[in-house]
């Protein structure tokens, strides 16, 4: 019995035993093609004429490391202006339109109209009563002065130099008492305002951030009324690790561009302020853009930054490289007028020339003129 136990046991665990999974595959490939096998491009002679093919070798060169990090894009130290309420007035708008922040303005282009505040004195109203009273009774005084003396000059008692005194007293009776009554019409109308308005201008080219008014309102002296900042020429702000400080060629020109974008600018080093991020170990350094980049404060983007080292790296025209729909890069290699595509893969571009992490072997033959027309040759419209 002892010796059938064991057998017994193989018996049953052979009877639980499940069959092999028939799952199929997650994923099927139908045919596959090698790079190795990548289809054989063959032109005549004649349309190897009409394309204008040229052809150059992969070369290799010492060529400058760079370092990719990210940058900012900020309005430079110092291109903030903050405009403030020369005296205490009431707040208008020049146009019809209020402004708005992200407005652009040109320097000198009036603003806003800013009524002064006249000072509030105890009697005020009563004051400009006795002053409007008094220069109507002196008026009305002189004109029976110029009577007079018009009458004796009809009769031929007085004098035509008392006529004219009087014919100029009266005139300037009459200008205060004009004066008079429209300081009393203002009081009525306005009771803290003066009658001298003000234009406020933009003191320099920009683009409005803040508004600190609105239609009516008024503001002491010294108040802020907007914030202008100058986008004319701006500055990337760029974190970089503070171990790679030292290894920064600042005379070289690092390059700036969007995300996704591989046309880029040429920027310089700038002095900028002592900023830094001791948490990440970076330090920031500051990047002029050139006038009329496009970019917008606040936009992220991509810089190069040159570095000391040189290394050895496979180099070809960057007219050379075409991308296919899914990203990736290739170039065309020659062999006696076949031309078959060679993946390569881009790691940076320098001036005219591609730098290539990998790709042909050096002194490949490739195509450095028409690789565009040899890939739609490849693969036609609608393919």
């Amino acid at each position: 019995m002892n010796r059938l136990f064991p057998f017994f046991l193989v018996f049953l665990a052979a009877c639980d035993a499940k069959p092999a999974s028939t799952h199929a595959p997650a994923a099927q490939v139908s045919h596959p093609v090698a790079e190795v096998d990548l289809p054989t491009v063959r032109l005549s002679p004649e349309a190897i004429a009409r394309l204008k093919l040229e052809t150059s070798q992969v070369r290799s060169e010492p060529v400058p490391r760079a370092r990719l990090v990210g940058g900012e894009v900020v309005v430079p130290p110092g291109r903030t202006v903050t405009v403030t309420a020369p005296v205490a007035g009431e707040v208008h708008f020049v146009t019809s339109e209020p402004l708005l922040p992200g407005a652009t303005v040109q320097r000198g282009s009036a603003l806003l109209r800013l009524t002064a505040i006249a000072p509030t004195d105890r009697d005020t109203r009563a004051r400009v009563a006795r002053e409007v009273a008094a220069a109507e009774a002196n008026l009305a005084a002189l004109e029976l002065r110029v009577t007079r003396n018009q009458a004796l000059i009809d009769e031929g008692a007085g004098s035509a130099r008392a006529v004219e005194e009087a014919v100029a007293a009266r005139a300037v009776a009459q200008a205060d008492a004009d004066a008079a009554r429209a300081r009393a019409a203002t009081l009525s109308r306005d009771p803290l305002l003066s009658d001298v308005a003000m234009l406020v201008r933009a003191p320099v080219t920009g683009v409005i951030r803040l508004l600190a008014v609105a239609e009516g309102q008024p503001v002491a002296a010294g108040g802020p009324l907007f914030e202008l900042v100058g986008v004319d020429a701006l500055q990337v702000r760029v974190p970089v690790y503070s171990g790679d400080l030292a290894r920064i060629d600042l005379r070289a020109a690092p390059r700036v561009r969007r995300n996704g974008d591989p046309r880029a600018l040429e920027a310089r080093f700038v002095p900028g302020p002592p900023t830094a991020e001791p948490d990440r170990s970076t330090v920031d350094r500051y990047l002029a853009l050139p006038a009329g980049a496009g970019f917008a404060p606040g936009e992220r983007v991509l810089v190069e930054l040159p570095l000391l080292d040189v290394a050895s790296a496979l180099v070809v025209p960057a007219s050379a490289v075409v991308l296919d729909a899914w990203g990736g890069a290739w170039v065309y290699r020659c062999e006696e007028g076949r031309y078959a595509r060679a993946r390569v893969d881009p790691s940076r571009r320098a001036g005219g020339d591609m730098v290539l992490a990998r790709g042909p072997a050096v002194g490949s033959c490739i195509v450095s003129v028409g690789a565009v027309e040899l890939f739609g040759a490849e693969f036609p419209p609608g393919h």
